[in-house]
């Protein structure tokens, strides 16, 4: 009969999710692992297969608890221009607060690892799709109500706004200075608000 385990394997993903947003894949080390997650190594393999396998479970966590309930709201049926105002307006905000320092788990993998994903879980490359995605569906929607130029290349825009949040997220991961940060989403929103009232 197997040993009771006396951890929640979701609690330990949680935890870990927490441990690779500070330190990358990389700077993460097993014994980080064993002081953070509160059990011994052993344990962690025997759960999990290996470190890559853990980062994998802590990246598909952190794309279905943080970026779905950033992005969400972007995806909702009647979401618009105002849906992505306040989203960019959040990471302004952001810059200032607990994921000062931190930055974006998936946006900091991407910058750990450029093009070669060693998941092989295309998470990376789903995650710049799902953001593009998001900023394309708002912007559809407000171009279906008459809210935008019809002109306009929402391809072109979405991708435009996916390149910028993930530039805010560097810097918010980097400290840079919250001037910075908030001008160039105050830049963004002016942006976003010339491609109103042409109809």
């Amino acid at each position: 009969m197997g040993r009771k385990k006396n951890y929640d394997r979701d609690d330990l993903t949680g935890k870990a999710m927490e441990v690779f947003r500070d330190h990358g894949f990389e700077g993460t080390t097993t014994q980080m692992l064993v002081e953070s997650l509160g059990v011994n190594k052993f344990s962690i393999y025997s759960e999990f297969g290996s470190k890559q396998k853990l980062f994998e479970e802590a990246l598909d966590r952190y794309n279905r608890e943080v970026v779905d309930r950033n992005f969400g709201p972007l995806e909702a049926p009647t979401a618009g221009v105002k849906e992505i105002r306040e989203l960019l307006m959040f990471f302004a905000s952001a810059s200032n607060g607990s994921a000062s320092g931190r930055g974006c788990l998936l946006c900091n993998t991407a910058v750990e690892f450029g093009p070669v994903d060693p998941t092989g879980g295309e998470f990376v490359q789903r995650y710049f799709g799902h953001i593009s995605k998001a900023f394309y569906k708002a912007l559809n929607t407000s171009c279906n109500r008459g809210e935008l130029d019809k002109s306009i290349a929402l391809k072109g825009e979405a991708d435009f706004f996916t390149s910028l949040t993930l530039g805010l997220f560097v810097m918010i991961r980097a400290k840079a200075p919250l001037e910075i940060i908030e001008n160039a989403v105050k830049v963004a929103i002016e942006h976003l608000e010339g491609l109103q009232g042409k109809g």
